[in-house]
C-alpha cells in the first residue's frame, strides 16, 4: 500500500531523477514547487516503485496527481485507486497529460471518467522568442522596455545571490501592502510561499534575477530547472506604477536561460480574465493541457 508523506529537502534528488527521466513540462512536479507549497495544499508524496505520486489531502476531499516517471504506470494506478478507496474517497487523478488520459483509458476501460480544467493549463514559450522579441505581435512589449530604458536610464540587472536576495524580500513587503487589497488571503498565502522560497533557495537549486532602477529593486523573477529542455518561472513581481517593469525582467531572464534551455514555463493564469490575456499576450509555443480522470 502506498504511504504518503510530507516532502523534505532530502527528497530532491529522487524527486528531480524520476521528472527528468520522464521528461514532463509541468510545473506541477517541480520539486522545488511541490515543496514550497506543500503547507497550502496539504501535499504529501510517494513512490509506487520509480513512480512519483503526490497527494493533496484535506478532511473535505482528496486528490492525486497522475503518476509520473518511467515505472509501472498500471501498476500505480490501481495504487493510488486503492489508497482512495482505504480512505473513503472516489479516485480523483489530477493533471494528466492527454496521452496519460488515453492510456488510463485504455487500460480501465469505462471506469473513468474526464474533465477539463483550461484555468490551470500551462503556458510554455520558446525560451528564444521572450529573449529577442521579435517580429509584429511582440511591439507593444518592446515599447514598454523603451519607456522604461527612456525612464531608468542607469537600470541593471543582477542575479539573485545570497547577497542580494534580503532586497528581494524587501520589495516583497512593499509589493503586497501595495497589492494585498486585491485578495488579502491569496496574496499573503503566496507572500508566505515566497518567504519560504527565498529561504531555501540555494538549497533547492532556484535561478533568477532582478531589475535595479535609481539603486533599487523594482523587479525580480526565479524559478527552477524541470528538465534538460525547460525551465519554470515560479514567481516575478514588479511594481505596477513602473511602467515596463515586468516586460523587462521578464526578457532579462529569457537572455539568460536560452542558453541553456529551450523553453520556459511560466505556469497557468487560473481562470483570471487579466492573467490569461497577460500570458496569452507573450504567444506561447504550447498551451500545456492538463486533465482530470474521476473514478466512476
Amino acid at each position: 500500500m502506498l504511504e504518503f508523506r510530507s516532502i523534505a529537502l532530502a527528497d530532491k534528488p529522487r524527486v528531480d531523477a524520476v521528472l527528468r527521466a520522464c521528461g514532463s513540462q509541468s510545473c506541477e512536479f517541480a520539486f522545488g514547487n511541490l515543496f514550497i507549497w506543500q503547507k497550502v495544499y496539504h501535499t504529501q508524496i510517494s513512490f509506487c516503485d520509480d513512480m512519483l505520486i503526490v497527494s493533496y489531502q484535506t478532511p473535505e476531499e482528496s486528490s492525486y496527481t497522475c503518476p509520473k516517471g518511467v515505472g509501472n504506470f498500471e501498476k500505480a494506478i490501481r495504487e493510488i485507486s486503492d489508497h482512495a478507496r482505504q480512505n473513503g474517497r472516489r479516485l480523483f487523478l489530477y493533471g494528466c497529460s492527454e496521452e496519460e488520459a488515453q492510456e488510463i483509458d485504455r487500460l480501465f476501460p469505462n471506469r473513468f471518467s474526464f474533465e477539463v480544467d483550461e484555468g490551470y493549463f500551462e503556458y510554455v514559450y520558446s525560451a528564444e522568442a521572450l529573449a529577442d522579441l521579435a517580429g509584429r505581435k511582440y511591439h507593444d512589449k518592446r515599447n514598454h522596455i523603451a519607456a522604461f530604458e527612456r525612464n531608468n536610464p542607469d537600470w541593471t540587472f543582477e542575479e539573485i545571490t545570497k547577497e542580494n536576495i534580503g532586497q528581494c524580500a524587501e520589495m516583497n513587503e512593499r509589493w503586497l501592502r501595495l497589492n494585498e487589497y486585491k485578495d488579502e488571503v491569496q496574496l499573503s498565502a503566496e507572500h508566505n510561499v515566497l518567504n519560504i522560497a527565498m529561504a531555501n533557495y540555494d538549497t533547492l537549486g532556484f535561478y533568477g534575477g532582478l531589475i535595479r532602477a535609481g539603486g533599487k529593486v523594482v523587479a525580480f523573477s526565479f524559478g527552477e530547472r524541470l528538465n534538460d529542455t525547460t525551465f519554470c518561472t515560479h514567481f516575478e513581481k514588479a511594481y505596477a506604477d513602473v511602467k515596463g517593469a515586468y516586460q523587462i525582467i521578464n526578457r532579462e531572464m529569457a537572455r539568460r536561460l536560452r542558453s541553456d534551455f529551450v523553453y520556459i514555463n511560466r505556469e497557468e493564469d487560473t481562470g483570471s480574465p487579466g492573467l490569461r490575456r497577460a500570458k496569452q499576450s507573450y504567444h506561447p509555443t504550447v498551451w500545456l493541457k492538463k486533465i482530470n480522470a474521476i473514478e466512476k
